[in-house]
């Protein structure tokens, strides 16, 4: 998506409301995972994997088809010796992790194995994104900095510090030629991945806690549960909604960008229309703050963290 834009536009319009949304119960969840936060899961391409992070390990289980997974894990990835980070499936049998130990690691997620492992230096806190492709490149915001580097040899390629205040939340747009950037004081931007400059700055005047984007939109989530939504093409407003009461502390587009959940501290996840900011469905059951949330890529099933460490999943309807 080389020259994307964000639409010219002014913070703060809201969106419209209509009748509630539809509750949801959990189908299954995992009690057995660590406590942790930040929490993280991840599905493999192929949906038939979910990884979760517990502690300094990574918990793989198998999803099968039409049934319940299992609370034992089919792969525990153990050689992380401080908490982990960030991880990401690079594709159905690969995950990179990194970890405050100072290490990235690619895992093998058949066998279990760990294949390599570089030392890349990171501080607390840090977001990690692994880009979509066939390069060898992830993004972060260790040091209050936009950082580019290439997971199979640890080189630090490209650095971007915000001049208004320290790097909050990233994520890279799904055919990974652009990284939206947020920071501290609220400044959005758009960075062009080959040249590493921002294409687009918006201030949004609120600190930003969470990004996701999609081919046509960026979500940003915000510390007193409103989200906000962005386009990458011509907007007069950025309409905003707050329909949770907690931090939203993760948020993730469904794979054809037409839904969006967040997953907030009030220990809830709402599934939103992407056009119109109306929450589809409410998903009910945790009992501590929502750290983590996934579409599986098919878009029919969520899978969602708390920092108790218990994972639910939940299925989705067909709209």
């Amino acid at each position: 998506m080389a020259g994307a834009a964000f639409g010219q536009s002014q913070p703060g319009t809201p969106a419209s409301t209509d009748a509630g949304p539809q509750v949801l119960k959990a189908d299954f969840a995992i009690t057995n995972a660590a406590s942790v936060e930040p929490g993280i899961v991840a599905y493999s391409p192929d949906g038939r994997h979910v990884a979760v992070s517990s502690a300094g390990s990574i918990y793989v289980y198998e999803v099968p088809s039409g049934g319940q997974l299992t609370t034992h894990p089919a792969r525990v990835l153990t050689g992380h010796t401080a908490q982990i980070l960030g991880f990401a499936f690079l594709d159905t049998n690969t995950l990179v992790s990194v970890s405050l130990d100072q290490t990235a690691k690619i895992w093998d997620v058949a066998t279990g194995r760990m294949r390599h492992s570089v030392e890349v230096r990171f501080g607390t806190p840090t977001r990690f994104a692994l880009a979509p492709g066939h390069s060898p490149l992830a993004a972060d915001t260790a040091f209050g900095k936009a950082r580019l580097w290439n997971y199979e040899t640890g080189e630090i390629l490209k650095t971007f510090a915000p001049g208004d205040s320290g790097a909050s939340a990233l994520a890279f747009t799904p055919d990974g030629k652009s990284l939206v950037l947020g920071t501290e004081k609220g400044v959005l931007r758009l960075m062009d991945v080959v040249s590493w400059t921002a294409t687009r700055t918006i201030d949004l005047d609120a600190p930003i806690r969470s990004v996701a984007a999609s081919m046509e939109r960026t979500v940003v989530g915000y510390s007193d549960g409103t989200v906000a939504m962005l386009s990458f093409g011509d907007q007069d407003s950025v309409p905003q909604a707050k329909k949770q009461s907690g931090a939203i502390n993760s948020l993730a587009f469904s794979p054809n960008g037409g839904r969006f959940a967040s997953a907030s501290a009030d220990h809830s996840v709402k599934i939103w229309d992407a056009a119109s900011l109306k929450v589809l469905y409410s998903l009910q059951g945790h009992g501590a703050p929502v750290v983590a949330v996934a579409f599986r890529p098919d878009g029919q099933q969520i899978v969602s963290m708390d920092t108790e460490g218990v994972v639910r999943f939940w299925t989705t309807p067909k709209r």
